[in-house]
């Protein structure tokens, strides 16, 4: 008797905080130590734990050579994977300084934005520019032609150029592709709703 009594108690319990036998998987935001990215993606990988480090290609030029080096697009960032049981198996990371947080809850980042930055960084990898400067809200369109049809981003005037943004409001980064204007079509407000479901 005590012993189902103990097992109701616990999945009570379970069941007020939140936590189900099923392991839900999302993905989350960690922060890291300087010049740490490529390691950690290693250390973590090695735990056999999903994770993704966005990398982006640049040409340096020194006085005597010129060199192609591959560097985080987001740095001090990686994405994991995660259920509740691997939580602190990151945390312990050599590197890992702490998870991405808003309300003492490591922020969720939607599986829509992970698979949207894979793509950015897969076609357009030589034009993306990041900043983390927060732009003002523009006007929202949709990229009607090439690798990204359909996807839809924020424009946003700067120097003449016509930029794409792709919003990461977690990590306060933001994301800019430089696209002509005859690729993408204006989005009225009512339809962006429709378009971002």
């Amino acid at each position: 008797m005590q012993y189902s009594l103990l097992f109701v108690f616990s999945k009570l319990i379970k069941t007020m905080i939140g936590i189900t036998t099923k392991k839900q998987y999302n993905w989350h935001a960690v922060y890291l130590r300087s010049r740490t990215e490529k390691k950690v993606f290693d250390e973590i990988s090695n735990k056999r734990i999903e994770c993704y480090l966005p990398l982006r290609s640049s040409k340096r030029v020194w006085s005597d050579r010129v060199k192609i080096i591959t560097e985080p697009v987001l740095p001090g960032y990686i994405f994991v994977r995660i259920s509740l049981s691997e939580y602190y198996d990151v945390l312990v990371t050599n590197g890992v300084l702490k998870y991405v947080c808003f309300d003492n809850k490591p922020a969720v980042v939607s599986d829509y934005q992970i698979n949207l930055l894979k793509l950015f960084v897969e076609h357009l990898n030589d034009k993306i520019e990041v900043s983390s400067e927060r732009l003002r809200k523009g006007t929202f369109v949709k990229i009607i032609n090439g690798p990204l049809k359909n996807v839809v981003g924020e424009v946003s005037e700067t120097r003449g150029k016509s930029y794409l943004i792709l919003r990461f409001e977690q990590l306060g980064y933001t994301l800019q592709v430089d696209l002509s204007q005859n690729e993408v079509e204006i989005l009225p407000t009512e339809s962006l709703a429709e378009s971002i479901a």
